[in-house]
């Protein structure tokens, strides 16, 4: 997950100038790299990759979802209730 500290940063979001990677080395040193796009509708969370359990190894997953209503909403897409 990577999120803009909104406190620090109030007016910063992900542009479409914004770069970033996931990175992911696994323990033979082969390399999985995630970049995604550029985001357009003013993010400040989002969710780069998903790893997750897959019977007796580990999986990952590129997502690049990007939330425009913070981490509040990713929570609660989640299952988890926010209070505000």
């Amino acid at each position: 997950m990577v999120i803009i500290d909104l406190e620090a940063q109030p007016a910063a979001v992900f542009d479409q100038h914004t770069r970033w990677q996931a990175d992911i080395i696994q323990p033979s040193s082969t390399q999985l790299t995630f970049a995604p796009g550029p985001f357009s509708s003013g993010e400040t969370v989002t969710i780069a990759v998903e790893l997750y359990r897959h019977t007796s190894g580990w999986k990952a997953r590129s997502v690049g979802q990007g939330y425009d209503t913070g981490l509040a909403s990713l929570a609660t897409d989640y299952g988890i209730d926010v209070e505000t």
